[in-house]
């Protein structure tokens, strides 16, 4: 069997599966394939998990200045000497019972509400008549404290609080990101795959009528009607078809290798029929002048700036000198029973009562400075980040409005020649039945409309993937042509 009828043979093959492919069962639309996306691709769910995560871990920080309830209880023994030679005893048993809530406020107050119950049982004791030798003390209190300098008025606090939401928002950004880019990248594949099948499905037509005009110069040849240049020309023209349909072959396998990367499926498996590029709809997009919202990236820049800072003004505070003022007030009943105890509680015959300051200076000025401006360069350099994050995302994004209105424009003049080339053919098919061409003209121009499909095919899929890219700037991420 001849290449050539091989050739036209395996044309039609192709065609024919096409043709049967498309029958068997509707194209997959672009917002199915993103929805396998999502439900298989591993990677994507790993990103969105992620996010999901960071977004739940960013709660932690308004764990900062809620109230805590803490109880403690312990029993032991005390073997000490007793402190007066007059009371004789041979140790305590001891009972401590205390339970509370404690706050600190964004202001810097610290704050600490408790209720405490001790029994104290004397074993083995000599001791003057009426005295007890078990009995409870109940000790209402109120614990304040206000930091001046280091801390001051809650500086470190507030710092902290910001430091720990910064940094979970960076990781969301950044994982968020990652998910929205790969579902920009899949759309991209989706197109790309579309793309290729109807470019091998113009290549393959393109064969077919560049092996129709080798047929019809070889009959012409042999009944010594054509010339042999022409024979040679028409051959050159199918190799050269055959060489541009195996590119296209080539860059179909490989885009669909990519389609199933994106939904976790062997490379070579088989890929059910995509929709179509719709001319129509491409040459209405409308090119945004506005840039609808910053990337994830620039995002998660701007919270690493807002971290960097919180660590700044956390290193700054910690280590300035501690200045506190702190006082406390407590109320105190004893009785041998444990009611009694907590009745004379309430009087305040018997309370105790603090006023105090506390002051802790390191004296290690020199590290403290070193510390001070390591912490500062670094913020400086996560801002100089993040201000060179904007700088590129402004640039990309005029160059992306630029590349689009330029794609469209390209699109017009690739449809203005499919026109121009339909209606060149149809012309000439018209002529050819009223006897005034040869079917050689006519398969030439074939030839010519089939290229300029070609280009136009090219032209929407350099659309599509411009639009994919807008879609990192947007709020939402939905599959759409």
């Amino acid at each position: 069997m001849k290449k050539t009828e091989i050739l036209k043979i395996g044309s039609f093959a192709v065609i024919a599966l096409a043709l049967l492919a498309g029958q068997g069962a509707s194209a997959l639309s672009l917002n199915e394939y993103l929805d396998q996306v999502q439900q298989e691709s591993l990677g994507y769910k790993a990103t969105s998990e992620q996010a999901e995560a960071a977004d739940l871990k960013s709660r932690e920080a308004d764990l900062f200045f809620t109230p805590r309830f803490f109880a403690e209880a312990r029993i032991g023994h005390d073997g000490k000497e007793p402190f007066a030679s007059t009371i004789t005893y041979d140790r305590l048993k001891l009972q401590n019972y205390s339970l509370g809530l404690s706050q600190e406020f964004s202001f810097g107050l610290q704050t600490k509400l408790s209720y405490a119950m001790d029994r104290t049982e004397v074993e083995g004791a000599t001791l003057p008549a009426g005295v007890p030798n078990s009995f409870w003390n109940a000790t209402p209190a109120l614990e304040l404290s206000m930091p001046l300098w280091a801390n001051g008025f809650g500086r470190s606090s507030r710092a902290n609080e910001d430091l720990t939401r910064q940094q979970n928002l960076a990781e969301q950004f950044g994982a968020n990101g990652q998910s929205r880019g790969f579902l920009v990248e899949a759309e991209a594949a989706y197109w790309r795959l579309s793309s290729a099948q109807e470019i091998v499905q113009v290549q393959t037509q393109a064969l077919k009528q560049a092996q129709s005009i080798l047929d019809y110069v070889s009959r012409k040849a042999k009944m010594n009607l054509g010339e042999n240049a022409d024979v040679l020309q028409a051959k050159a023209l199918v190799e050269a078809r055959m060489f541009q349909l195996q590119q296209a072959q080539n860059q179909e396998r490989a885009a669909r290798r990519s389609f199933n990367t994106y939904i976790n499926k062997d490379a070579e498996q088989s890929v059910a029929t995509l929709e179509g590029i719709r001319y129509a709809d491409l040459q209405k997009v409308t090119v945004p002048t506005v840039k609808p919202g910053d990337r994830y990236d620039v995002k998660a820049a701007e919270a690493q700036a807002r971290l960097a800072q919180a660590s700044a003004q956390l290193v700054a505070e910690r280590n300035k000198p501690k200045l506190d003022l702190y006082g406390s007030y407590a109320l105190n009943g004893r009785d041998e029973e444990f009611n009694e105890a907590m009745k004379n509680a309430g009087k305040t015959e018997r309370d105790t009562a603090f006023v105090g300051v506390r002051l802790n200076i390191p004296l290690n000025i020199s590290a403290l400075s070193d510390a001070k401006s390591g912490a500062l360069k670094a913020q400086r350099v996560a801002d100089l980040s993040y201000q060179q994050k904007r700088f590129t995302q402004e640039q990309d994004w005029t160059n992306l409005v630029q590349q689009l209105g330029e794609a469209k424009e390209s699109l017009r003049l690739a449809t203005n020649i499919v026109n121009a080339q339909k209606a060149k053919l149809e012309n000439e098919r018209t002529r050819l039945r009223q006897g005034r061409t040869t079917t050689y003209q006519v398969l030439l121009f074939e030839q010519d409309f089939s290229q300029s499909e070609v280009a136009r095919v090219q032209a929407a899929a350099q659309i599509l993937g411009l639009q994919a890219q807008i879609k990192l700037y947007q709020t939402s991420v939905e599959g759409g042509k």
